[in-house]
């Protein structure tokens, strides 16, 4: 059990943090100011709906806000909690409009079995049957083909838009309230574990990578397992300091088991030297959770676009063409 001068301790650190955060806000203020204004006086593209075809011969439905920054745009992926959809995030003033407004592309997702992705999933084909044990077990086969399959079309699909010179794939988050935080762990470890093309003399470095481009990542209401999958083993891939990947661990304030799962969630991916520098956890007030944080006068929004500011629009890494070696000079 925590002690008192413990508990000061990290919610100091915590503190900090977080100060450090906005005080870097601030100090580029000015500049991104000017820079968005430049943006807003670009085109801006108008949302449109797209089909993502899963490699299991699913059809999802996604939302694409396609930003006017070109090869310099960081592209953010909105997720969804259990039982919902994607609709959460859109409309006239949502999230995914601001931060299109901002430079970001956007994708919004329906995954499997939810939204315009309903179909017969794992979940589906037990949808009339009273068994209780039936509908778990298929409920964990369809978190993990979310990973698996939803995840990864969703990867093709960015990696279109990126040759394209659309957006910088280098530069990508996730958002992923309560059942959407574990998918979206598992798909950015999934991602980072993904072995890089053989074009380049062995150790230098120079290999193109398959993958390597989830940098921050949103967990909003985050539970430790779901149904089988426990968050803590992508945590702890994702937190090693040499990939330098971000954490916003978000919760409401007065739901003791939503708020202990997230404390947990934030703690195992804390504990290296300098992580106050890329994690952070913030409490929200009332009892809401997941998404239903949004838009309740919490500044959610707030914090999330400057965390995305610092850690993925800021982050300089260039626009690079993922194609392996051989392919680029044909």
């Amino acid at each position: 059990m925590r002690t008192p001068l413990l508990h000061r301790v990290t919610r100091g650190l915590v503190c900090a943090a977080w100060a450090m955060l906005f005080s870097a806000l601030i100090v580029t203020s000015a500049a991104a100011q000017n820079a968005g204004s430049k943006d807003k006086d670009k085109e801006k593209f108008e949302p449109v709906v797209r089909s993502l075809e899963t490699k299991d011969g699913g059809t999802l439905k996604g939302t694409y806000f396609q930003s006017n920054r070109g090869k310099d745009a960081p592209v953010v992926v909105l997720l969804h909690m259990a039982d919902g959809n994607r609709m959460i995030w859109q409309g006239r003033d949502s999230f995914a409009a601001r931060l299109q407004n901002e430079g970001y592309a956007v994708l919004t997702l329906d995954l499997r079995g939810h939204g315009d992705s309903k179909g017969d999933g794992a979940v589906g084909v037990v949808a009339q049957s009273d068994k209780k044990t039936a509908r778990k077990a298929a409920r964990k086969i369809e978190y993990s083909q979310m990973v698996e399959f939803d995840m990864e079309a969703v990867n093709k699909f960015l990696l279109t838009e990126h040759q394209q010179g659309h957006l910088n794939m280098n530069k990508t988050g996730f958002v992923g309230p309560e059942m959407g935080a574990t998918v979206a762990a598992f798909a950015a470890a999934r991602d980072w574990q993904k072995t890089r093309y053989d074009d380049a003399p062995a150790g230098s470095g120079m290999e193109t990578p398959r993958g390597e481009n989830v940098r921050a990542l949103v967990l909003i209401s985050p539970v430790q397992n779901l149904q089988g999958l426990n968050i803590a083993a992508p945590l702890k891939l994702l937190s090693a300091p040499q990939r330098g990947v971000a954490f916003l661990v978000a919760v409401s304030q007065r739901d003791k088991e939503d708020k202990g799962q997230a404390k947990k969630t934030y703690e195992q991916i804390s504990s290296l030297p300098r992580s106050d520098e890329r994690m952070y956890f913030k409490e929200y007030p009332g009892t809401f959770r997941g998404t239903d944080l949004l838009g309740k006068r919490t500044k959610l929004e707030d914090n999330m676009l400057a965390f995305f500011n610092k850690h993925l629009r800021d982050l300089q890494i260039p626009w690079t063409d993922r194609r392996p070696a051989d392919e680029r000079d044909k």
